[in-house]
C-alpha cells in the first residue's frame, strides 16, 4: 500500500467518524470529580442523623432548631438548578449521500477562499461549526460542508490562516426534501464550489466523479424513495 492510498484511508475513516458524530452526537452529563463525590458523602453521611433529628421534631410538635434542620436539608431552593432535559437521540439515518472536493496537485484551500465560495453558492456556517444548506421556509438542513482536515470543523475565528487539503459534502436520508431533490442541490452546489476553489470533484470512493456515476447514484436514490412510499 502506497502512501497515498494509506492517507486516503486515514481521511475516509475520519470523514466516517465526523458524520457520526454530527448525527447522532449527544454529549453526556460530566461526571463530578472523585473529590466532588467524596465530599457529597461524608456531606450525606453528616446529614442522616438531622434528618432523623427532623423527623423526631417534626412529630413531637417542632421546636426552635426545627428552622435550621430545614435549611440544612432544602436542596430544592431557589438557587438549585434543574436538571437539564436531554433532547431525545437522533433515529440513524436511512442513508448517507456523500463527495469529496480536492484541492489540485497537492495544493491547500485557504480559508478566506473557501468562505467565499461557500457564502456564494449558498450555503451558511453554523451547527458543528461547519456549512450548511437549509430550506428556505424552516431552516432544516439538506445537506452540509466539512473540513477533510481534522478536526473536521472549522475555526471561524482563524479564517485568514486556515488552510484544508479538501472538503466532503454529505446529505443523509430522510432528509426535509426528497431524496432526488436534495441530492440534485448538492450536486450542483459541490459543482459551483469546485468550480470556484479550481477543486476536483470526487465520488463516495474518492475516484473521479464520472457521468457513470452520477447515473448509478440517482438509480439508488429513485430505488430509495420508491421504497418510502407507502403500500398501495
Amino acid at each position: 500500500m502506497d502512501n497515498t492510498t494509506f492517507r486516503w484511508i486515514l481521511i475516509i475513516a475520519g470523514v466516517l467518524i465526523l458524520v457520526a458524530l454530527f448525527l447522532f452526537g449527544n454529549p453526556e452529563k460530566k461526571r463530578r470529580p472523585r473529590a466532588s463525590r467524596k465530599r457529597n458523602r461524608r456531606t450525606r453521611q453528616r446529614r442522616e442523623p438531622t434528618l432523623h433529628e427532623a423527623a423526631h421534631d417534626e412529630s413531637a410538635g417542632g421546636g426552635p432548631e426545627e428552622e435550621g434542620t430545614q435549611a440544612e436539608l432544602d436542596m430544592g431552593g431557589p438557587d438549585a438548578e434543574p436538571e437539564e432535559d436531554l433532547p431525545p437521540p437522533m433515529p440513524p439515518p436511512d442513508k448517507i449521500v456523500t463527495l469529496f472536493l480536492q484541492a489540485r496537485d497537492n495544493h491547500r484551500i485557504s480559508g478566506v477562499d473557501l468562505l467565499d465560495a461557500a457564502l456564494k453558492s449558498g450555503m451558511v456556517f453554523g451547527d458543528r461549526d461547519i456549512f450548511h444548506r437549509v430550506t428556505d421556509d424552516t431552516g432544516e438542513i439538506v445537506f452540509s460542508m466539512a473540513n477533510l482536515t481534522k478536526p473536521g470543523y472549522f475555526d471561524k475565528t482563524a479564517w485568514n490562516t486556515l488552510e484544508t487539503i479538501g472538503v466532503t459534502m454529505f446529505m443523509t436520508l430522510p432528509g426535509p426534501l426528497g431524496a432526488l431533490d436534495a441530492w440534485d442541490a448538492m450536486l450542483a452546489t459541490s459543482r459551483r464550489i469546485a468550480e470556484l476553489l479550481h477543486a476536483d470533484l470526487l465520488d463516495d470512493n474518492q475516484s473521479t466523479f464520472t457521468r457513470q456515476r452520477e447515473g448509478q447514484i440517482r438509480e439508488e436514490l429513485r430505488e430509495y424513495e420508491r421504497l418510502q412510499r407507502p403500500e398501495a
